[in-house]
């Protein structure tokens, strides 16, 4: 199981969402700050899953998303299995899974198909993607976690 060697927070105005760079150099976003960063619980108990079995994150297979979804989406959702420095077991996503979810959430909102519920991740999202286009999320994760220090030498 890879190990992570560097852990670290990205921060978006108010929003924290924490991150690692694994021994084999991927980048990640955490599950849990993922979750926390879009103003999302832990995924409920009986979680759903998304056409192909893919672990899309349960309140990404709402019917009113579909359309937004594709099947790249699909593949990224795959979450990475790790442990911590610390030596605890967690769970991750790619680095890229992170801005693909942010357009998903810009593409329902332009087409106006929104639930009241869904407005607030919406909102947290375009705060991360209007960060997200000034500085790419790998450069942001190493700069999080002091890794670029170690990639440079």
């Amino acid at each position: 199981m890879p190990q992570a060697t560097h852990e670290g927070v990205i921060r978006f105005g108010g929003i924290e969402i924490e991150v690692a760079v694994l021994d084999d150099g991927q980048r990640l976003v955490t599950q849990s700050g993922f979750m926390v960063g879009l103003g999302r619980i832990r995924p409920p108990k009986g979680r759903q899953y998304y056409r192909s079995g893919a672990n899309l994150p349960a309140f990404l297979t709402v019917q009113n998303l579909k359309p937004f979804i594709g099947e790249e989406l699909v593949m990224m959702a795959n979450q990475i299995e790790f442990r911590t420095k610390q030596g605890f077991k967690a769970f991750g996503y790619a680095a890229n899974f992170l801005p693909e979810v942010c357009d998903v959430f810009a593409r329902a909102q332009r087409a106006g198909v929104l639930r009241a519920v869904q407005r607030n991740v919406a909102h947290r999202a375009g705060i991360i993607a209007e960060q997200l286009q000034r500085s790419c999320t790998m450069r942001l994760i190493d700069e999080a976690t002091g890794y670029q220090e170690t990639r440079e030498t």
